[in-house]
């Protein structure tokens, strides 16, 4: 059950609200196809990690109209699929392989259209497989954070090259009493803060319900918060914007939010609650699982949020510079109950779960 199913799938079953076989047949496996992360890997190209272990790469077309640049499958559903996509510099990104291992990814035209594996990172097993990741600049050097599903955090350091990186610092996030019925510490998010000094700095938010400020240079714990200290499920996604934090879960029931918006101190490194929003649109369900939340913004325009939800919709809203949350509202992008993977990059957005949707903020 806390395997290879999807999150929002685990959650409904041990609410009761997925109903079991009434026909003489056992369960003998499933493979899931509905994507699981999006990421831009350049400004108009991006790639989608799907539950089955595929990775596409899409060209944006500002067009009604989309096709896959090329498609890679790069691990088994065994590994849950690609988890995390992040990328590393022009031509250069990571993605989720192993227990063991990262891929990075490289294409020497910059189109994609000769992706290849230019190196894999090992790792010690006990750390599980990668769930999500971040750049960030630590003493002018190109770093990259890693979660993964043990609950721990691996720090990269670049080499001379985009491809070339080294495991520098291997960190412990692990929260004592997780929110979740399962005991999971999957981290499912990381970002990069944009405060304190060139030390560098990152925020993780986990399946046990921590959220974590990690010093990249030597890999310290500078704070640990529950994100909310009386939830039922963990983490999903994050997001920040300068010392705004926004935080996505699943909702449990009608009291629950799954939209939560903090600031980070960078004085003390403290995480303090500002707001939250139940993103729901049927009151009478169970649970509303938030899967994602990035934000978006034109040029010299405001900055919105985008969040999207197991009912289908995606959201829309701003985050004010007090905390305070403004929901726009909401559209419908299909009929798929598992939410959409997001990704933005400047004024584009893509949102994927079985179909591919483009955007254009306007």
């Amino acid at each position: 059950m806390t395997g290879a199913m999807p999150m929002p799938l685990r959650s409904a079953s041990a609410l009761g609200a997925i109903a079991g076989a009434t026909l003489p047949l056992t369960p003998a496996g499933t493979t899931y196809t509905m994507a699981q992360e999006a990421a831009f890997v350049g400004e108009r190209h991006y790639a989608v990690g799907r539950w089955d272990g595929t990775l596409s790469l899409f060209a944006f077309t500002d067009s009604p109209s989309q096709g896959p640049v090329v498609a890679k499958a790069v691990n088994s559903p065994a590994q849950e699929g690609i988890q995390a996509i992040v990328p590393l510099g022009p031509g250069v990104f990571m993605s989720s392989n192993d227990e063991s291992s990262l891929l990075v990814w490289s294409s020497a035209t910059g189109d994609w259209s000769d992706l290849a594996v230019a190196a894999t990172l090992a790792y010690d097993t006990s750390l599980g497989v990668a769930n999500s990741g971040a750049t960030v600049v630590s003493r002018g050097t190109p770093c990259l954070a890693v979660g993964h599903a043990g609950g721990f955090v691996s720090l990269w350091r670049q080499g001379e090259k985009a491809t070339q990186w080294m495991l520098a610092h291997t960190i412990d996030v692990r929260a004592r009493k997780p929110v979740n019925p399962w005991y999971l510490h999957n981290v499912r998010g990381v970002a990069a803060v944009p405060l304190g000094d060139d030390a560098g700095y990152v925020v993780t938010g986990s399946e046990d319900g921590n959220l974590t400020v990690v010093r990249v240079s030597d890999g310290a714990i500078l704070s640990a918060t529950p994100y909310n200290p009386v939830a039922q499920r963990g983490i999903n996604s994050l997001a920040v914007l300068g010392d705004l934090l926004l935080v996505v879960n699943c909702a449990v029931g009608a009291a629950d939010a799954n939209l939560w918006c903090y600031t980070i101190a960078s004085q003390d490194w403290g995480v303090t609650f500002t707001d939250k929003a139940t993103l729901r649109i049927d009151p009478n369900l169970p649970q509303v699982f938030n899967f994602d939340v990035v934000f978006a913004a034109r040029e010299s325009g405001p900055t919105w949020f985008l969040c999207s939800t197991e009912e289908g919709a995606l959201w829309m809203g701003q985050a004010k510079a007090d905390g305070k949350l403004v929901v726009k509202g909401y559209e419908r992008i299909g009929t798929a109950a598992l939410g959409s993977a997001l990704c933005a990059s400047g004024s584009r957005i893509a949102a994927t779960a079985y179909d591919l949707r483009e955007f254009l903020l306007g």
